[in-house]
């Protein structure tokens, strides 16, 4: 396949990394600030009512970006998405020291504002990435947008916190409007119109892919660790004492870990394939899970670390075989396909949180991250068990040496 496309894959690798980068540095920007919202009020299971919201927003939002961008091209779904970062910004800047159901409200709105523009940063940025570069070069370019990612959620906590503390808590939106700025300028300056096409790959046939159950799950289990800390452990880490700042920067450590993975899982994911990567990314994440339950600040902080790294060697692999899949449908379907894989990440994103606000008020939060870190640890195994026997059944059948990436054949 040569990719065909008016955007210069250099430049579609800057604007997508700029737009992800700049989405979780604003979604990153609220964690050290949930203990000190009124409208929060110290309940974790509000907080975590808050970032599902932006979950379900991103889900309702998402097939229609996947259509759009598929017919018209990445463009305009972009600079859409434009509108949706600079209402979130405004309202999260507002509802800051708001009390009460009025405070909730715009907190709420904020979140789904931020979850509309996520979707078109998110579905069109990486679909972009997939149709202008080559299929054995997409584990490189989705590792770096990973690690903007991760960056993002680095720089959000850390920023956020400091400035909170300093200059109080509407400081780190001036902040978040600066790079909204600059994202809105790659986007314009950056990506090229496409060329419109009638024709589109029905998402019934997306789902029809090979290996689709598999993609699914683990987009959905990597973004559902990313987010099943986010409610459970600013509320901790304040409840050992750290401030904003402290909070903030041990969110910016998880989030160092994970732009450290991403790239690394990505490249490995070209040469050993997805589920060995994946398999290891589970086990590190149940790893995680076990320290940042303990009763320890530090032990919870490097557990919070662990388990960012974790996380994304699970997520890094799915990129690139969801590209894969893509490209087996005529036209190739990237955008339907990076809606597929932003559906199942939101999914994850959706419950994740939501289920451990509210197990960690009915069991506490020690024993929840001890079910989530069996349940990683069972993913661990599942996909160790299915590399193992995928190889044994291709010797068998062929005698031939397997490939390195079972999932899904190379092109």
């Amino acid at each position: 396949m040569t990719p065909l496309h008016t955007t210069r894959p250099g430049a579609a690798v800057a604007v997508t990394a700029t737009a992800l980068g700049v989405d979780m540095f604003l979604y990153g920007s609220i964690v050290p600030l949930l203990p000190a919202m009124p409208a929060v009020h110290g309940s974790a299971l509000t907080a975590g009512i808050l970032f599902a919201v932006y979950a379900v927003a991103l889900v309702g939002t998402t097939p229609f970006i996947g259509v759009w961008a598929d017919r018209r091209g990445p463009r305009a779904p972009m600079l859409a998405g434009l509108v949706g970062l600079a209402a979130a910004t405004v309202l999260f800047a507002w509802a800051m020291d708001v009390p009460g159901t009025k405070g909730l409200a715009l907190l709420l709105l904020a979140r789904a504002a931020q979850g509309t523009a996520a979707a078109a940063s998110w579905t069109a940025g990486l679909s972009l990435l997939a149709a202008t570069h080559e299929p054995d070069r997409r584990g490189r370019v989705m590792g770096l947008a990973l690690s903007a990612v991760g960056l993002g959620i680095l720089a959000g906590p850390a920023v956020s916190g400091l400035l909170s503390d300093a200059f109080g808590p509407r400081a780190p939106f001036l902040v978040v409007a600066v790079v909204v700025a600059g994202d809105a300028l790659a986007r314009i300056l950056l990506v090229k119109p496409a060329a419109a096409t009638a024709a589109r790959t029905p998402y019934r046939v997306i789902l029809r892919g090979p290996h689709v159950g598999l993609l699914i799950s683990l987009t959905a289990t990597g973004a559902a660790a990313i987010a099943f800390l986010e409610p459970l452990l600013p509320l901790h880490l304040d409840a050992h004492g750290l401030g904003r700042s402290g909070i903030g920067l041990a969110f910016a450590g998880a989030a160092l870990g994970g732009s450290l993975a991403a790239p690394v899982a990505g490249a490995f994911t070209d040469r050993v394939g997805a589920s060995r990567v994946a398999a290891t990314g589970a086990l590190v994440t149940a790893a995680g899970f076990v320290l940042a339950g303990r009763g320890s600040a530090a032990w919870s902080i490097t557990g919070l670390i662990v388990v960012g790294f974790g996380a994304q060697m699970i997520l890094a692999p799915t990129l690139v075989l969801i590209g894969v899949l893509a490209d087996h449908t005529r036209p190739a379907a990237y955008g339907a396909a990076y809606a597929l894989y932003n559906l199942a990440y939101t999914g994850g994103l959706a419950v994740a949180p939501l289920a451990a606000g509210s197990a960690a008020r009915t069991v506490g939060i020690p024993h929840t991250t001890l079910a989530a870190a069996v349940l990683a640890a069972v993913l661990a195994l599942v996909l160790a068990t299915r590399r193992s026997r995928a190889r044994a059944d291709a010797g068998v059948s062929t005698g031939a040496r397997v490939n390195s990436s079972p999932e899904l054949p190379r092109r």
